[in-house]
């Protein structure tokens, strides 16, 4: 470890920017926090490919023998409980041991980035993103022959981890992943893809369809369980879901299927964290960089795709995708058609998420005001396709957030309003999720939406004083308190004999990092308006919220290892993944971010409200008691 450290320093130094740095970088004679540490270990300890999560506690304990997880069990997402051993179980296990969600990677480059570290972000970037893969599908031994089939080899990675099959339908126009608009490789790269009989190399290729990413990847084909090993007789043919490209599995070959192209893993890991990473290392200078690949590096002058940043590229690669999964009503949809979502939707292709679209906003302003200020005369074919694709995704967007977030007040009994989670749109038809029916009050989409929306327009568009109004209904439902103070928020609401019910118990920690963001970002809002009543209570949130997670956990969010758990306690969320209790990347990611006062949602992280100035402003200006004065209960 110790000679990992060194040559992490190494390679630090070596890249310092040459530019005035990004001002919410740590300072730069600071050592490294427990919790970049963490950020750090989970890239270096797993081969160049970094987890979401660590499931060994810092006391060494391995989660799924905890009494934690024993005690709730294998549950699926009814809630109901399954066999320990069941292809639902097994799955979750090993893909929270094994696999990278590409949210929690783009989170993970920022956190880098603003501790100077960005060149293992980049290499990241390069070595994953770029080429689209995690290793080749066949090992050495396949191709001579040494195993039988189609079976890949026992060390082979993901062969291709973009969602640009024929199997994937995006849009209402139902475009096959193969036929989306071709775009050149990120890095200028070229792939070298193999035929999937044989394993054999075919000719190379410098662009391929804008297809989406896999929400998960990770680095080897065949997983482990950290119960049952490579084997299970749960995951022989036709387990799991019927798959029929894997009837060879008779063995019960634990493998990866987890194939899912999401729109907002995609635009995290495809626009925001590169292009956050490239505002921090570059001081917000985007020409003050080299283009291509380190080995055949060319000047960036913007003038051609080829002499284009690379993270730029990377997002420009999408955009094909982002397209065509642009609703009529102007939401995007959450994923294509194909996509086999968990839990299962019949209508999976006209499903939309209020979270995808924030998130989608933010990236595609990030891409668009780059492009506006930096091809000024290119006549590019790929840079004018995505300028003109990233005004119009924009546009509508915004169309879309002016009209159909709020709720109807008819929804819950005490006629609150919140943002929608979303729903499905049929054409000119938005059918949203009521905030009555199960998996119907999201926290992020109050949060992230009104960080992304803002105040101001989210009041001109709904009536005075609703973007507070919303935050206060979210913690009612979804706050989670202590001693009566607001600590922070969980994912939704319960439901109990069809009515809805606050559910105070969930605490987790990356959505509350989300919402001390949100709540700082309002409260800047609110005092522009002239409204400082508002500005308090939202900072004054802010402030609860972040004194009491930062305590070590059980009775904060912060583990011994300087890492954030995902959650308080484990817990099926409802929109397809489970919270559990250990140190994740997400979270510790965030907590980099928020320590340094850094909005992702905006390129370079902004300039909200600071806690600390806040504090002294406080201090300052609250009423003192005269020095002669004495307290009744005092004499």
């Amino acid at each position: 470890m110790f000679v990992a450290y060194v040559l992490l320093v190494v390679a630090v130094l070596s890249c310092e920017s040459k530019y005035a740095p990004n001002p919410h970088m740590v300072p730069r004679e600071k050592k490294f926090s427990p919790a970049i540490k963490f950020l750090m270990n989970r890239f270096l300890d797993q081969g160049g490919l970094p987890r979401s999560y660590k499931d060994i506690l810092p006391d060494g304990e391995n989660y799924w023998g905890s009494k934690t997880y024993v005690d709730v069990g294998a549950i699926n997402w009814k809630g109901e409980k399954v066999a320990i051993d069941s292809q639902i179980a097994i799955q979750e296990r090993a893909l929270t041991r094994q696999g990278l969600n590409l949210y929690d990677a783009a989170t993970w480059q920022i956190g880098l980035s603003l501790w100077w570290a960005w060149s293992f972000a980049e290499s990241y970037e390069r070595n994953i993103l770029y080429t689209g893969t995690t290793g080749t599908g066949y090992s050495m031994d396949t191709m001579a022959g040494g195993l039988p089939g189609h079976l890949p080899g026992m060390q082979a990675g993901l062969l291709n981890i973009r969602a640009d099959g024929t199997d994937m339908k995006y849009g209402d126009k139902q475009v096959a992943g193969n036929a989306l608009k071709s775009i050149p490789y990120p890095g200028n790269v070229t792939h070298f893809p193999q035929d999937p009989a044989t394993g054999k190399p075919l000719a190379p290729v410098k662009k391929g369809p804008g297809s989406f990413f896999y929400r998960m990847i990770g680095p080897r084909y065949f997983m482990e369980d950290p119960l049952n090993g490579d084997f299970s007789n749960s995951w022989k043919d036709p387990w799991p879901v019927n798959d029929p490209t894997t009837r060879w599995n008779s063995a019960g070959y634990i493998h990866w299927n987890d194939w899912k192209p999401i729109t907002g893993e995609n635009v995290w890991s495809a626009m925001i964290g590169p292009l956050q990473t490239l505002a921090i290392k570059t001081g917000g200078n985007f020409s003050n960089t080299t283009c291509g690949s380190p080995e055949h590096s060319v000047p960036c002058t913007w003038k051609t795709y080829d002499t284009t940043p690379p993270p730029v590229q990377l997002g420009i690669t999408i955009l094909p995708a982002l397209e065509a999964l642009m609703s009529e009503l102007g939401s995007l949809f959450h994923c294509p058609k194909g996509a086999l979502i968990y839990p299962p939707d019949k209508d999976e292709g006209a499903n939309v998420s209020n979270e995808n679209n924030f998130s989608a906003y933010a990236a595609i302003v990030m891409l668009n005001d780059i492009l506006k200020n930096y091809t000024s005369g290119s006549s590019d074919e790929y840079l004018s396709y995505a300028l003109t694709t990233t005004t119009m995704l924009r546009t509508k967007l915004d169309a879309w957030f002016s009209k159909y977030l709020l709720s109807d007040p008819s929804e819950l009994p005490d006629g609150r309003r919140l943002v929608y989670q979303g729903g499905h749109v049929i054409g000119s038809t938005y059918k949203p999720v009521k905030l009555n029916e199960a998996g119907g009050i999201a926290v992020d989409c109050q949060t992230w939406g009104l960080t992304v929306v803002g105040a101001e327009n989210f009041d001109k568009w709904y009536g005075a004083g609703e973007a507070y109004k919303v935050w206060q209904a979210a913690k009612y439902y979804a706050g989670h308190y202590i001693d009566g103070k607001i600590a922070g928020v969980g994912y939704t609401d319960e439901i109990k004999n069809g009515t809805v019910k606050p559910n105070s118990k969930i605490w987790s920690a990356e959505w509350t990092f989300g919402a001390v963001n949100m709540a700082q970002v309002l409260a800047g809002d609110y005092k522009k308006m002239g409204d400082m009543t508002k500005y308090t209570s939202l900072m004054d949130d802010a402030v609860s919220m972040l004194g009491f997670m930062t305590k070590k956990y059980p009775e904060g969010l912060q583990m011994a290892d300087g890492s954030y758990v995902y959650a308080n306690a484990r817990f099926f969320i409802p929109w397809g993944w489970y919270a559990n209790p250990i140190g994740a990347l997400c979270s510790t990611a965030w907590s980099i971010m928020q320590e340094q006062e850094f909005n992702p949602f905006v390129l370079g992280g902004g300039d909200k409200p600071k806690i600390a100035d806040y504090i002294k402003w406080k201090e300052e200006t609250k009423p003192h008691k005269p020095h002669w004065f004495i307290d009744s209960d005092e004499v």
